[in-house]
């Protein structure tokens, strides 16, 4: 497991990081931390390291928490963030890059175990994610949240089910190896790739997600496209 911790003051790494490692040791966990003192730093290792938890003090100089999540949110939209602070006044502007979790300073050990122990339980039952090169690094995609992949040239867009689009520096097929039918995925067409459980209706030529995008069906597999939608649903 890796986790990044990043707080401008070096004392409250140092108090933070040993607790971290008692709570991994109790849970018989490997655990490598990572420490930062500034959010640009943080931002620039995530993109390769991929950390599985980020802690991220709100109040830092020059980028802040707030602001440095955002930037990770850009290239990963699944990582969970566990914000720090002494203050409260910035709990509303957490919610807005999805924060997991919220912890006031200073940070009691039994709070923080409490926490951890929550995180643990969603990183043991974690989203299938895919990691892809794009044009400015790789990221991370949680699988589920995939709405359809669409193959443009010599990149693959990847609509999300938010709205967002990421355009992607990977093979369809390398794709196609990943977005499988047994992950609730199937090509329609030989462009297109489609969350079944998003599909809202179709017909022999073409489906309609419940993002309201109208994807083709090529006529040869329309009938394999017909069977593996009723299976996936309906068993």
């Amino acid at each position: 497991m890796k986790i990044a911790v990043c707080d401008d003051e070096r004392q409250f790494i140092d108090e933070i990081c040993p607790l971290l490692e008692q709570w991994a040791q109790s849970r018989n966990i490997r655990l490598t931390l990572y420490r930062f003192t500034d959010g640009d730093d943080l931002i620039a290792t995530h993109k390769n390291k991929n950390m599985d938890l980020i802690i991220l003090d709100v109040i830092m100089p020059l980028l802040n928490g707030i602001d440095t999540a955002k930037e990770i949110r850009h290239n990963d939209s699944a990582v969970p963030i566990i914000f720090l602070t002494s203050s409260r006044e910035f709990a509303v502007d957490s919610y807005e890059v999805r924060a997991f979790y919220y912890l006031i300073k200073p940070v009691v050990r039994e709070k923080l175990f409490l926490v951890m122990d929550d995180f643990l339980k969603i990183f043991n039952l974690e989203k299938h994610t895919f990691t892809a090169h794009t044009a400015t690094g790789y990221y991370k995609i949680a699988i589920d949240d995939v709405d359809y992949l669409e193959a443009q040239n010599k990149q693959v867009l990847v609509h999300m089910a938010d709205g967002k689009t990421i355009e992607i520096r990977e093979q369809f097929s390398t794709c196609e190896s990943v977005f499988l039918p047994d992950n609730g995925f199937f090509r329609c067409h030989r462009s297109y790739i489609v969350n079944l459980n998003h599909v809202e209706q179709f017909t022999k030529t073409e489906l309609c997600t419940n993002q309201n995008a109208t994807i083709p069906i090529s006529r040869n597999n329309y009938m394999a496209f017909k069977n593996a939608y009723f299976r996936h649903m309906f068993g």
